[in-house]
This record gives C-alpha cells, structure tokens and sequence, in this order.
C-alpha cells in the first residue's frame, strides 16, 4: 500500500496527498478532511486541531514530520486559496467527502487498506518498535480509559511524539524504497 501511495502518478491529486497526510499523522479521516490553513503552524512544525473537531471533543496538538511539512507544500499548490486543506470539487467552499478517501484507499491497496486501518497499523508498528505506549495513544488522540489517570494526566508528551512521528515517517521512506 505504502509503495503504491509514494509511487502514485498523481502526485498533486488533493486526495492521494490527504491519504499522504493521514498516514504521517495517524490521525482520523474527518480530522484530515476537514482541516484548516489556520490550523497548521509550519514553523513550529504542528499543527493544532481545534476541540470541536475532535471525536472527544479536547484539542488536539500533532506534531508533524518533515515529510508531513513536504507535503502541505505539495497541497498548497493545489488547493489555493480555500480555507479547507483538501477543498471539494464545487466551488471550494467544502471539503472532499469521507467517501473519496475510502475509495482511494481501496483502489491502491486492492480492496484491503481503510483509512482507519492505517491508525491501526500504525499503532502495531510504533508498539512492536518499543515506542511509549502513552505517547502512541497521545498521536492517536485517545482518552485515557482510567478516569483517575485520565484526571490527572493531561501530558501531551509533544517533544517525544516529535521524534516517534519523525521515526515513523523515516520508516514508511524506508519501505517505499524497498
């Protein structure tokens, strides 16, 4: 799947860069479909997902690796000047539907990849690596299940989830290569 992503011709299709997104993010398909500009500070390299966007309803800050960084570049080019990273066909006053990267998705795994089996992949890969596991659950913006740990662990773990998402991204360059 990863070389087949890397290796697309259409290398500025908005929806084969956010599938691009999604996998060096790790984050959920509505949270990639539905990002802003404003959101993405490319200089401090993260970008900051605003609270009622998010499945939990808490912001959420991602850091993003160079590659990431890449490939805003990439999406800016296509995507002008809409407020949306990944704007619909129509006018580009919306964005691209959650239906255009399933089907992406799909196409270039032959029917096995989902934009939410990438989280999962992810997740296995970064644990089998012997990352933090609260660091991996932090990039997957889940909530502790533990209400007391919950209450009281509000870490964001950023410094350290810069590194994993950097390793993570050295590591799908490593496959693409293969």
């Amino acid at each position: 799947f990863v070389h087949e992503l890397y290796t697309s011709s259409d290398e500025l299709n908005l929806v084969i860069l956010a599938i691009k997104l999604l996998v060096l993010t790790l984050q959920r398909p509505g949270e990639i479909r539905l990002a802003k500009w404003e959101e993405f500070d490319k200089k401090k390299a993260i970008w900051n997902i605003p609270a009622h966007r998010m499945k939990k309803k808490r912001e959420h800050v991602v850091p993003l690796p160079k590659q990431a960084l890449e490939v805003l570049n990439k999406i800016k080019v296509v995507s002008g000047n809409s407020e949306f990273l990944f704007p619909g066909r129509i006018g580009f006053t919306k964005p691209i539907s959650d239906v255009a990267l399933i089907k992406a998705m799909k196409k270039l795994s032959a029917n096995k990849m989902t934009p939410h089996g990438i989280r999962h992949t992810g997740s296995t890969i970064l644990n089998e690596n012997n990352f933090n596991s609260d660091w991996i659950e932090r990039q997957l913006s889940h909530v502790e299940d533990n209400k007391v740990r919950g209450t009281y662990n509000k870490a964001e773990y950023l410094e350290q989830r810069k590194d994993m998402m950097q390793w993570w991204a050295d590591y799908l360059d490593k496959i693409y290569s293969v």
